[in-house]
């Protein structure tokens, strides 16, 4: 007797947010403090975070919206990907006041428009987010708001990095930050290896 088993690609995989322009709405801002970086042999350290949207016009099998991200280094230079990417959404540029300190944390909850584009590897990325058209009117926000801040958890508040991913926790615990933070994060997660599909809900 055999048991054999074969690929159905109509079932395969998770549901991807399409390309083109998205009404979305930010719902997570995550600080994933000071990360290694390795480039041409060259390892570097920079603070990361990651901006987490709402798909309301998309949805998994569950009826649920989509949702995709995208990571930054924490600079507002006009180069940066954050610094272009904010100017684009906000449609103005940054005053020299702003630049000074610009608080991330007011994104969640803001809705926007993201055009979507197929990456390398196949998966969609963000390549440009920009404002909501005056005439537009983007759905009401589904996902709860969570936005977490390192020196938060540092000072013993970890409510907020309880509500993330175990992924994002895993990438969190890895900064210069938390270097050797021992968390529980379950039997069943505790020395999983993610690799690089980590899927942020």
């Amino acid at each position: 007797m055999s048991i054999v088993a074969t690929t159905n690609d109509s079932n395969m995989g998770y549901p991807q947010v399409s390309t083109g322009v998205h009404k979305a709405r930010c719902v997570r801002v995550v600080d994933l403090g000071t990360q290694r970086q390795e480039y041409t042999g060259e390892v570097s350290w920079k603070r990361q975070v990651m901006l987490i949207w709402e798909i309301p016009g998309e949805d998994n099998m569950n009826g649920e919206p989509l949702t995709i991200s995208k990571f930054y280094t924490l600079s507002l230079h006009e180069k940066s990907n954050l610094g272009a990417d904010l100017t684009s959404w906000r449609g103005r540029a940054f005053t020299e006041t702003e630049k000074q300190g610009f608080d991330i944390s007011k994104l969640a909850g803001v809705p926007c428009m993201l055009n979507v584009v197929e990456g390398k590897n196949g998966k969609p990325r963000v390549t440009t987010v920009m404002p909501v058209a005056n005439a537009e009117e983007v759905p009401p926000q589904y996902y709860e708001t969570i936005i977490f801040s390192v020196p938060d958890y540092q000072q013993g508040d970890t409510t907020e990095f309880n509500k993330l991913s175990e992924g994002i926790r895993r990438i969190v615990l890895k900064s210069k930050e938390l270097e050797g933070t021992s968390t529980d994060m379950g039997d069943e997660n505790n020395g999983a290896d993610l690799g690089e599909d980590v899927v942020p809900f």
